[in-house]
């Protein structure tokens, strides 16, 4: 089954709670010995500032079907999708094709612009002389390991 539009989420929280975050040792391009009070610096993560760069263009998207799985988007994953971000080649996008929603990466194949699957089993949708309309850019994939 191509991958395919799932339930929207309408409305991001501008609200955020933000998480620890400590900083992790032996990362490249860390040198020499940590300070010791490194460990006493508060950090946190705020998921929203990271992911969301414009609030109001924004929307999540539950993926479904294995079509993006060689791009690491599976069945059930939540996609952060940018509509103001203008689409550019490598980018993966949520359009609407031919009256169906896909997520696909916008690729050149054989000099054309297409739609293209990471499984072998779909092949590429040329853009020329359809009727694709664009929704968005995923921004991020948000995967969840347990059920």
């Amino acid at each position: 089954m191509p991958s395919q539009l799932a339930p929207v989420a309408t409305a991001l929280p501008l609200t955020s709670q933000p998480l620890p975050f400590p900083p992790l040792r032996g990362r490249a391009g860390f040198s020499g010995f940590p300070s010791p009070a490194q460990d006493y610096e508060p950090r946190t993560l705020d998921l929203n500032a990271r992911l969301i760069k414009h609030p109001t263009q924004t929307f999540y998207l539950t993926a479904a079907g294995d079509s993006m799985e060689g791009w690491g988007i599976f069945e059930g994953d939540l996609l952060v999708v940018d509509r103001s971000v203008t689409p550019r080649l490598g980018h993966i996008l949520v359009a609407m094709f031919d009256n169906e929603v896909l997520i696909k990466r916008y690729a050149l194949y054989r000099g054309t612009p297409h739609l293209c699957s990471a499984h072998p089993h779909y092949p590429p949708l040329p853009l020329e002389d359809t009727d694709c309309q664009h929704w968005g850019v995923v921004r991020a994939v948000i995967h969840e390991y347990l059920p």
